[in-house]
């Protein structure tokens, strides 16, 4: 027996609904309720006066694939009911570029409000004058009726679903990068980044569920923004060359302070730029704080030596600033410590800061670069790898220049707690410098000099605590005097006379 598949417009529903034909291979009927072969099971008025929902929907009436024969309206709608149970089970498959996850159609907002499809099935055939009752039921013996089952979507759920299954799989742009292992070169895939785009990803869905898909499981490509990775293969292959390097030694450090070097070190080590990338070193290595690594070290503040987390970074920056120097790489920002360092020549020190002070550069080179670092057994070497682009036989050096040298002095300071005489040096000198720093070219025998930066160091002066504390109101004051003139041999003096 045949089956005719049909969309109504019938009871208010407003759809002209259309639907395949038969498997019997027959063309699709498209029957609107005003057309004649359906106009007899258009409902009119009840044929007894029993009410409508005690009568059983008559045979060869189908909801979708729910046959709905001899049923009663309750049993229909209940059966219809477990079919959208059935429904709502199936899995749509979610597709985000490369990336996809399955999810039931219910979790997607799916659901069917098929109360008046299974009124306007009960009343099939039961309506009408006689004559049209009649002809209805003899065409239903010929050929079997089939509706359709209306879907809807709640976008909220549809939402809360991508939110929950989908936005998890976004993930950030990996740009192709390298490795070097056993002073070898290994080039490292990059992978697009995905981005779901929500809002148009739930009118995907909705339209989908609703228009497109009929039955079983399914598939759906969401609406996602692609950023594609920086860099190729082909461009990091050329990465070959030692451009620049620079080592210091650390090996009187400390053994915190040898911490934070290896330590700040190893977040720079491995990183690429490609031509046009800028790096800022501080951003790179911050917070300086025990959960990032690092300890309590000796480092300058203000003019001062301190205890503070990270005490001894700026000997990373600055091996790093010559290496940068000597691959001949655009310093775009780069300040020097407050006081000399002794592991670099005055005016070859990049001193950092969290907030105030960092060491930034450019790749303005037209291939990429590659920076390593190592530190290791006491000595900290930084090397620059990228393309040579430098005619051979140019040589690059820098020098530095001291224009001026500031000796420290003493300052001495009252200790009301400590006894007479007592001493207690609170800081040690450092000389002041101004120095320059000048980068040296020479190419077919000619040498070029060209001002790198104009550095200043304070001078930071001896400071001793002396102690005042006396019964003896002449030798104090003779103490005070002393000290007033901040030179210890006064002070010494004192001492012997009131000793």
């Amino acid at each position: 027996m045949k089956a005719r598949k049909v969309w109504t417009g019938l009871l208010g529903l407003g759809l002209l609904l259309v639907l395949p034909a038969a498997a019997s291979g027959s063309e699709p009927t498209v029957l609107e309720a005003q057309e004649p072969e359906i106009a007899a099971a258009a409902p009119t008025e009840p044929s007894s006066n029993a009410p409508l929902v005690d009568l059983p929907v008559l045979d060869q009436v189908y909801l979708e694939s729910v046959n709905l024969s001899g049923m009663t309206t309750e049993e229909a709608g209940a059966a219809v009911q477990r079919r959208m149970e059935e429904i709502s089970g199936y899995q749509i498959t979610l597709h985000m570029d490369d990336e996809s996850v399955g999810v039931s159609a219910g979790e997607l907002g799916l659901s069917g409000d098929n109360e008046k499809m299974v009124e306007y099935a009960a009343r099939i055939g039961q309506t009408g004058n006689v004559i049209k009752r009649y002809k209805a039921k003899k065409e239903l013996e010929e050929e079997s009726i089939q509706l359709p089952l209306i879907y809807q979507v709640d976008q909220e759920a549809a939402r809360t679903a991508l939110e929950t299954y989908c936005v998890p799989l976004n993930r950030e742009v990996s740009n192709y990068g390298l490795t070097r292992e056993s002073g070898e070169f290994e080039v490292v895939n990059g992978q697009r980044g995905i981005t779901l785009n929500e809002e148009e990803s739930v009118q995907i869905v909705t339209d989908y569920l609703t228009n497109i898909w009929k039955d079983g499981s399914g598939s759906v490509e969401l609406s996602v923004e692609l950023t594609e990775p920086k860099g190729s293969r082909e461009e990091l292959e050329k990465v070959q060359d030692v451009l620049g390097t620079c080592s210091t030694d650390y090996s009187a450090s400390s053994s915190a302070r040898a911490t934070n070097i290896k330590n700040g070190t190893s977040k720079l080590n491995g990183i690429v730029l490609y031509p046009g990338d800028s790096l800022s070193v501080c951003d790179q290595m911050v917070p300086f704080d025990e959960e990032n690594g690092y300890e309590m070290a000796p480092s300058y503040s203000n003019g001062s030596v301190v205890e503070s987390f990270g005490g001894g970074i700026c000997q990373v920056s600055t091996t790093l600033y010559m290496a940068v120097l000597r691959s001949e790489l655009e310093v775009t920002e780069r300040y020097n410590h407050s006081m000399i360092v002794t592991y670099v020549k005055p005016s070859m020190d990049a001193a950092i800061a969290e907030g105030s002070k960092d060491l930034k550069f450019t790749n303005n080179l037209e291939a990429p670069i590659y920076i390593e670092g190592v530190a290791y057994a006491g000595t900290l070497v930084f090397t620059v790898y990228g393309q040579e682009y430098r005619p051979e036989g140019r040589t690059v050096t820098f020098e530095s220049e001291t224009l001026e040298e500031i000796t420290p002095t003493t300052e001495l300071v009252a200790d009301t707690e400590s006894a007479l005489g007592a001493i207690q040096q609170t800081q040690s000198s450092h000389t002041g410098y101004v120095a320059k720093l000048w980068k040296v070219v020479t190419e077919n025998g000619q040498e070029t000099r060209t001002e790198v930066n104009n550095s200043n160091y304070q001078m930071t002066p001896n400071r001793y605590k002396v102690g005042v504390k006396t019964d003896n109101q002449e030798a104090a004051g003779a103490m005070y005097s002393a000290i007033s003139t901040n030179d210890l041999n006064e002070v010494y003096k004192v001492l012997q006379q009131y000793s």
